[in-house]
């Protein structure tokens, strides 16, 4: 039993909270870019002036394929207001392929970013994926999902929260 407590305390410490730099609600969001399928680097820092919401996610990962209408219901219902919609895929490299072939079979029309080296996943500090983050204009996180979102509940968060919505 003290060894579970021991591993549960190191845990939470390695996990901190706001203050000591853990990246959640409240703290500003990491610097972090990234490649599009297309070779191109984009930067969160890119979407200064307007909410983000960020998707970490993965093609073998079931939740995330499930969560894919929802974060595409949001891109076209908040586009129009500013939103965009960034996923990360963190699939292994040389997947790239498989990554492209994946968005066109699910009608992917946000920004699609691929991360083989995991790099979203330690700035971030992610328990897992999916995992999702609401950026407001400034680049503060104003909400967290982990695990697999529904876009109604995202969608009244948008609302309830004071993000630079046009």
């Amino acid at each position: 039993m003290r060894r579970i407590s021991i591993l549960a305390l190191g845990l939470l410490g390695a996990c901190g909270d706001a203050q000591s730099g853990q990246v959640g609600v409240g703290a500003p969001a990491p610097d972090y870019a990234a490649a599009t399928l297309a070779g191109d680097t984009i930067a969160l820092s890119d979407f200064r002036g307007q909410p983000v919401l960020l998707n970490i996610w993965a093609t073998w990962c079931e939740p995330c394929r499930d969560e894919l209408p929802d974060l595409q219901s949001l891109a076209d219902d908040f586009a129009g207001r500013g939103l965009r919609v960034v996923a990360v895929s963190i699939d292994q490299a040389g997947s790239r392929g498989d990554v492209r072939r994946f968005i066109a079979d699910y009608g992917i029309r946000y920004t699609v970013l691929h991360d083989p080296a995991s790099t979203v996943t330690r700035r971030f500090r992610t328990i897992g994926v999916p995992e999702s983050f609401l950026l407001d204009e400034r680049g503060v996180i104003r909400a967290r999902w982990i695990g697999q979102l529904q876009a109604t509940e995202v969608a009244a968060k948008l609302r309830g929260l004071s993000v630079a919505l046009r």
